[in-house]
């Protein structure tokens, strides 16, 4: 996958890019699973034990974890070691296992014959010791048998540390479109457990509800983005890579949004910073309006953002407020349901929404489009 670099970089972009008409009519695939191109039909190889261990933890957000888990199961594939499902460790520090959160048993029967997988540490890993190794984001299989390798013979123990090279990493060390052992683990091994998943449809149930059409736009805005340097830098002759709330009404209103659409906002609780948007958009809800309304019980921040990520992947328009990791794996997983309405405001005039598709889906540059065929 591109490197944070490049998510900012296509985000500032939007308006450079010749985009085509969007559809009047939705497609008869539009919120259907898409055809891997690559399926895991082949046989399990009898009689091959794994090797040793390898390990890793899922960290900050949602929008990390799918990345996290491909890495993680490039590494186990590569080396013909067994992958032991992960602890979960919130942005605040809470833990929580895998199997609260995701579906483990699902991930454990759709890596069968890719990997071998253990819900838990078995006493031969616990008492080897763990050597951290840290390895890019869609390592190809050279980088990881040259320099993960070696630390994996010695110790059959490491600890899967990923993160995102930059726009100079060596071409040799990372692959260009995302593995087909990374886009079976993301896009069909990894899902919510059923109770999250419910709480998940509940509230998207609730949201299409309140509009005439049946359908809602979701906005990936929190209280505090616009405080980041990411937010705070321009590029490319002032084009900007974040915006307010404000400037998403404006925009909304440009582009021929009706004042009764149903908006759903990622920020927890209203706040004054959505003043103007409930203003021209009145039925523009938060997790805490539909959550009290439904009388639903109380959700840690980490399910909090783990929800908002899968609502913001099913909307049936999603308007991300900022670049980074989240708008970018929210679009992989719309592409996976043929969800492809993903407007991005830019500082241009144009009242015509297809003028602002994100290049993503305009150009096909998403590395999700690798996956499906």
């Amino acid at each position: 996958m591109a490197s944070s670099y490049a998510y900012q970089e296509d985000f500032t972009q939007m308006s450079r890019h010749s985009l085509f008409q969007l559809p009047v009519d939705k497609s008869k695939k539009y919120g259907q699973r898409s055809k891997l191109c690559w399926n895991n039909s082949s046989p399990t190889k009898e009689g091959v034990q794994p090797k040793g261990f390898v390990t890793f933890s899922l960290t900050d957000g949602p929008e990390y974890h799918v990345s996290q888990v491909a890495n993680a199961v490039l590494v186990a594939k590569y080396l013909g070691g067994t992958l032991v499902l992960p602890e979960i460790i919130g942005n605040k520090g809470e833990k929580r296992r895998f199997d609260e959160i995701y579906d483990a048993d699902k991930f454990i029967t759709s890596m069968s014959g890719v990997i071998q997988v253990e819900a838990h540490k078995h006493h031969e890993a616990s008492t080897k010791k763990s050597i951290d190794v840290k390895v890019p984001y869609n390592a190809n299989r050279n980088y990881i048998m040259n320099n993960v390798g070696p630390i994996f013979q010695t110790t059959q123990n490491v600890r899967v540390i990923s993160y995102f090279p930059s726009s100079t990493t060596k071409l040799a060390e990372v692959d260009k479109d995302t593995n087909p052992y990374s886009c079976w683990a993301m896009f069909e091994a990894l899902r919510l457990k059923p109770e999250l998943q419910k709480v998940v449809d509940s509230i998207v149930g609730s949201l299409r509800s309140r509009d005439p059409s049946g359908q809602f736009v979701a906005i990936d805005y929190k209280t505090g983005m616009l405080g980041t340097s990411t937010c705070q830098s321009n590029a490319n002759e002032g084009m900007k890579n974040c915006y307010n709330p404000v400037e998403i009404a404006q925009f909304l209103q440009r582009i021929g949004y009706p004042r009764d659409s149903t908006i759903y906002v990622t920020q927890s609780k209203a706040d004054r910073s959505l003043s103007l948007l409930k203003d021209l958009y009145p039925k523009t809800f938060t997790k805490e309006d539909i959550m009290q309304e439904a009388k639903m019980g109380e959700t840690s921040e980490l399910e909090q953002e783990i929800i908002d990520f899968h609502i913001c992947s099913v909307s049936e328009v999603f308007v991300p407020a900022k670049s980074g990791l989240f708008y970018a794996n929210v679009v992989g997983n719309r592409i996976a349901t043929s969800r492809i309405d993903v407007l991005v405001p830019a500082q241009i005039t144009s009242n015509l929404a297809q003028d602002h598709v994100s290049s993503f889906i305009a150009k096909a540059s998403h590395p999700a489009y690798a996956c499906f065929c």
